[in-house]
């Protein structure tokens, strides 16, 4: 298929690195439908809204996605729900808040996609965690687990959608500081980074990028976390 006529649909697209992951998507060729649930994305591109944490959200979207386009070439699961409760705060509905957008939802994507993307042979890139997803992370429970559900769901949809569908992950670490860290606090925790830095939108948008056309990978989880990882833990 000619570069210009691929589609993807990213996903909480509305604002932050899911916006980034959209433009740079964008920018390099493919025609993009943007999801939002709150904030409509800036811009030319085609914007979609729904609610994924609600469990008719992924199919509402896909009913809305197949009346303007006929064609699935890649589908970024970025929108997710982030929390940080300990134990004690941590209550049935807060855990079913994080696990019904950061786990649910990308299945529910996946199965209401499948036709059109098996048909493109197309491919998913989910946007994991490298806390909970791929180390523990205190204080953050609900939210690690969906993640690290996210990730084993991944896999899963390789082995089960291949051979017409890649499905793989990236998985962030410190990507954009919280508005409220100052300069020491940021200093502080760019050093138990390797590369000594946070990463940026546009670091998460090209590995998101690199799965989208890596034709002999699938169920792989590609950590965009500066070595972050390495330590063992988050936090």
């Amino acid at each position: 298929m000619p570069r210009g006529h691929r589609v993807a649909l990213v996903t909480g697209a509305g604002v932050r690195v899911g916006l980034a992951i959209a433009r740079d998507l964008e920018r390099n060729g493919f025609r993009v439908a943007a999801h939002y649930h709150s904030h409509r994305p800036p811009g030319r591109m085609v914007a979609l809204q729904a609610d994924l944490a609600a469990p008719e959200g992924a199919d509402a979207l896909a009913r809305a996605f197949r009346a303007r386009f006929r064609r699935l070439d890649l589908l970024v699961c970025f929108a997710a729900g982030f929390e940080a409760r300990p134990l004690d705060q941590t209550d049935a509905g807060a855990f079913d808040s994080q696990m019904d957008l950061n786990a649910r939802a990308p299945l529910l994507l996946a199965r209401a996609f499948a036709p059109l993307l098996r048909r493109c042979h197309g491919s998913i890139v989910n946007v994991a965690d490298v806390g909970g997803g791929m180390v523990p992370w205190a204080g953050y429970s609900a939210y690690a687990a969906s993640k690290a559900a996210l990730v084993r769901l991944t896999e899963c949809l390789a082995l089960e959608l291949a051979p017409e569908v890649r499905v793989n992950a990236v998985a962030p670490g410190t990507v954009l500081w919280p508005d409220g860290y100052s300069a020491q606090r940021r200093r502080e925790l760019a050093r138990r980074i390797p590369l000594r830095r946070a990463g940026t939108p546009l670091d998460v948008a090209e590995a998101v990028r690199y799965l989208a056309g890596a034709a002999f990978v699938t169920g792989a989880v590609l950590p965009v976390d500066g070595g972050r990882r390495l330590s063992g833990r988050i936090g």
